[in-house]
């Protein structure tokens, strides 16, 4: 007899997207199951720094903030500053090309660090943050099963007024299958989504920008790592080097001082590392010759070689079913301006199409910055077609020439340009919404033009389908302020009103009572339920006092009113209409 598992959600994948996913139904009380092919969760780093946007969610940050478990992973991770920055050197303890401050290092960034969110950015290894999702998880409502795959997956039909799919999964322990009947599947399972593949989903993709090879080792540098050394970033470019020439490298730090990431660039965008071994003693010189210390203990733990991508999903769902794709799933690129994770992370939190337009953007300037570093690389000598060469080219960094001058000025120019991936606080933040689940028709006029550059700047605003602004509270029954993100969330649409809005809360208070939909709503002013001690909430929150922002549970905005309305009692039932089409005037 076959088993037969009915459930409501099935994941395929146990990274940070399906683990995540999974812990944001099971926090309001579904469950399901997720499978993973993995014999368990990451055993290496792999992606690495969290911005805001997703420690929030999921941590204390918005993301993992939601979840509450933000607190456990500020404690494994590592904070500071100095380790926002990226510099550039001969060898890991050389003489530095350059160096460039970021995120809330730099001073042009420090007012988006304390002045758009309530969070931090920290440098957490996948392989930490997986744990902790793992039991949040199986916690909350899912079974999770390692070593456990999709083999096929069809669609099964009218199952009384549901529709789903039946899954053939494998027990890799004991080579034995079984169906899974659910209702939702989704796909978080990777760059080689088995979802994707027998579902057939539809890839934009653009030619290969070459392969790379990561090297986890542990090594002791803290005697070599003075403040000036601290960053996020190691890129080691050495044009004249002879062993594994055209090498670029660069060292992440894991764990001070000990525990190390080194990634590796070959010429004309080859593997360097390719058919060597942890064994081979050619790799450990080369780490030695990197770190310039022939004496440090190395011990090479693991060696994971993987290809450039730039390519993502035309679309997360297929139309009239109930199966997604997210994650790597849905898109893959480089590692540059670390969204990886934190976008696996947001995809989870808001799993609609609507996402598809912000993992479409982010492949394309994630590779966009891999060619920034590369043309840092053509500055120091490092395509040059020989060591000596390489040598001639380093040596006119030096030069008092003319020709001193302008290779001095190129490299300059480009470690400008890799700045902005290091400020890049618009990259992360600016990512709205255009859907059904957005209600525009009481704006009057679009969505306002971002000053500056999109990149780098913030756009802070109330306008439906943008993020809401943080801002800091203060409620006299709490010794702590707190952030509107903190009121804003957890499952529940969220309404913000001031003096004279009272008519807003009556209107929600009728809504939950005749459709169960919960709205949560809070006065900001004084006399209110918080007030707004830095004034941030009068300054960035676009409508009246006596208006409204409602907030999804994804903490954007769905609709805003900029003044009181004569039919205040039923406007809001009128845009969850049409946002759901569940709820009747």
């Amino acid at each position: 007899m076959n088993l037969e598992v009915h459930t409501q959600f099935l994941v395929v994948g146990a990274g940070p997207a399906g683990l995540g996913l999974a812990s944001f139904l099971g926090q309001h009380g579904l469950g399901g199951l997720v499978v993973s092919k993995a014999s368990g969760s990451a055993d290496t780093p792999r992606a690495h720094s969290f911005n805001p946007f997703a420690f929030g969610t999921l941590l204390r940050n918005e993301c993992m903030r939601d979840l509450g478990i933000e607190d456990q992973a500020l404690q494994q991770s590592v904070r500071g500053h100095s380790f926002q920055s990226m510099r550039w050197s001969r060898s890991m303890i050389g003489e530095e090309y350059g160096k460039a401050l970021g995120w809330a290092e730099h001073p042009s960034c420090i007012g988006n660090a304390f002045g758009i969110t309530p969070c931090e950015y920290a440098e957490f290894s996948q392989s930490e943050l997986e744990p902790l999702l793992v039991r949040y998880a199986s916690h909350h409502n899912f079974n999770v099963r390692f070593f456990t795959e999709l083999v096929s997956a069809q669609e099964s039909g009218s199952d009384g007024a549901q529709t789903g799919y039946i899954c053939t999964i494998r027990d890799n322990i004991t080579q034995s299958t079984f169906q899974v009947r659910t209702q939702y599947l989704f796909g978080a399972d990777g760059a080689r989504s088995q979802v994707a593949r027998v579902l057939d989903f539809k890839y934009i993709s653009k030619p290969s920008g070459g392969k790379a090879c990561n090297i986890l080792i542990r090594a002791d540098l803290a005697s070599h790592m003075h403040e000036g050394r601290h960053a996020a970033l190691h890129w080691i470019l050495k044009p004249d080097g002879i062993s594994f020439f055209g090498l670029v490298a660069h060292l992440r730090m894991v764990r001070p001082w000990n525990q190390w990431v080194l990634v590796g660039f070959g010429s004309n965008g080859s593997d360097p590392f390719e058919g060597l071994t942890p064994d081979s003693p050619e790799l450990n010189n080369c780490i030695r010759e990197v770190i310039r210390n022939e004496f440090v203990d190395i011990e090479i733990l693991r060696m994971d070689h993987w290809t450039v991508r730039e390519r993502v999903a035309e679309t997360y769902s297929i139309d009239d079913t109930n199966v997604f794709v997210l994650g790597d799933a849905a898109h893959r690129h480089p590692p540059a301006f670390g969204l990886s994770s934190n976008t696996c992370v947001q995809d989870a939190y808001n799993l609609a199409e609507e996402r598809q337009p912000v993992g479409a953007i982010l492949v394309r300037e994630a590779n966009n910055g891999l060619l920034a570093q590369k043309d840092i690389w053509q500055s120091v000598g490092m395509f040059a077609a020989t060591p000596e060469e390489g040598a001639e080219q380093l040596a006119k960094l030096s030069g008092p020439s003319d020709e001193g001058v302008a290779h001095r000025e190129k490299v300059h120019d480009a470690m400008k340009r890799i700045e902005i991936e290091l400020h890049s606080w618009g990259a992360a933040y600016n990512q709205w919404y255009e859907s059904t689940a957005v209600y525009l028709a009481d704006e009057e006029h679009g969505r306002p033009e971002i000053v500056g550059d999109p990149i780098l700047q913030a756009q802070v605003t109330t306008y439906p389908g943008s993020r809401l602004p943080h801002a800091w509270l203060d409620i006299p029954t709490r010794r702590k302020k707190i952030s509107t993100h903190d009121l804003a969330g957890k499952g529940a649409f969220c309404l913000f009103t001031g003096i004279g809005g009272g008519g807003w809360k009556e209107a929600a208070k009728n809504i939950a009572n005749s459709t169960g939909v919960l709205i949560n709503v809070y006065g900001i002013g004084y006399g209110l339920d918080d007030s707004d001690v830095n004034r941030d909430c009068h300054d960035n929150r676009e409508v009246e006092e006596r208006g409204c922002v409602l907030v999804r549970p994804d903490r954007f905005v769905a609709w805003r009113s900029k003044r009181l309305v004569s039919n205040c009692q039923g406007k809001p039932t009128r845009v969850l209409d049409s946002i759901f089409s569940i709820i009747q005037d």
